[in-house]
């Protein structure tokens, strides 16, 4: 995990409308689907996945999906297109989600997201 930037937010879930994964994602997504360049994928329920097959799950972790998007404006070389589609991952825990995102080269991209996230916590 080291060699990827990972964007990560913590944000208590008292500090934000949000009483679960589901709701948060709904609201990232709606984001997506209004934006002028950004076109919706799908939601994929990792939490789900990794209990299905028995996997590990990190203590305390109760919910996990990610929302998976593209941003892509263009294909400069065809290398481009191995770090897309790109994608906003929420976990929930009892009292907090944590999100978060491989950060993009473009930093338009990285901004926008951090702007989806942080809208959603309130003061």
């Amino acid at each position: 995990m080291e060699k990827y930037p990972v964007y990560t937010k913590e944000i208590l879930k008292a500090n934000t409308k949000f009483k679960n994964v589901d709701e948060f994602i709904e609201a990232l997504k709606q984001k997506v689907e209004v934006d002028e360049i950004a076109t919706y994928i799908w939601v994929f329920d990792h939490f789900k996945h990794t209990t299905n097959i028995g996997g590990e799950i990190i203590d305390g972790m109760i919910a996990g999906k990610i929302l998976l998007f593209c941003f892509g404006q263009s294909i400069p070389k065809p290398q481009a297109m191995a770090v897309r589609p790109r994608n906003i991952a929420i976990a929930e825990f009892e009292d907090k989600f944590v999100v978060s995102f491989l950060e993009a080269p473009v930093e338009k991209a990285n901004t926008k997201k951090i702007d989806w996230i942080i809208e959603h916590i309130e003061d």
